[in-house]
């Protein structure tokens, strides 16, 4: 079944359509969390808010071809704010914990740790261009923002890790 069909079946308050939507997309919704907070506890805990967030709003989704969109979104400022609440900095912690890309684990820990350091924008950006392979249009769907604003703080944040890697190989 299509996720159009499954999101309107879930609006008229079918459960096991919401169940169903949502069993699509749990392993990614984890995925992003943890890119946050880099704790599985806390990753869990944002997706079960997330979740039911959704699940409380679902009705107010006007467009139903929208529900990855609007359900990433839902994640993403769950994330946000419970890193606002934590008010700590967030060290790369259980790295062994996630699929790694690069074979070297200093390089992979160095990296995260110079995404941890990005602003919220573009830590974002970062997380959703490249550790979910999505394109500068959903990237700025998800994130509300037009294009433009996004290859900027995609720019930016480039910009930065560049700087932060080449500082950290350099002193090495």
């Amino acid at each position: 079944m299509d996720i159009e069909s499954l999101v309107k079946k879930a609006r008229l308050g079918n459960d096991d359509a919401f169940y169903e939507l949502i069993q699509q997309r749990k392993e990614l919704l984890y995925r992003t969390a943890y890119a946050y907070v880099k704790n599985q506890e806390d990753a869990l805990d944002i997706v079960s808010d997330t979740v039911y967030k959704a699940y409380k709003s679902l009705r107010k989704l006007k467009e139903p071809a929208f529900f990855n969109t609007w359900l990433t979104r839902i994640l993403i400022n769950c994330s946000l704010d419970h890193l606002k609440k934590q008010k700590r900095i967030m060290l790369v912690k259980e790295i062994a914990d996630t699929p790694e890309r690069t074979k070297d684990f200093s390089e992979n820990l160095d990296l995260r740790q110079a995404v941890d350091e990005l602003d919220d924008k573009c830590r974002t950006v970062i997380i959703l261009k490249y550790y979910h392979d999505l394109t500068i249009r959903e990237v700025a769907e998800i994130m509300q923002c037009p294009q433009g604003t996004i290859k900027s703080y995609l720019h930016r944040a480039l910009n930065s890790l560049r700087v932060d890697l080449k500082e950290d190989w350099l002193n090495a």
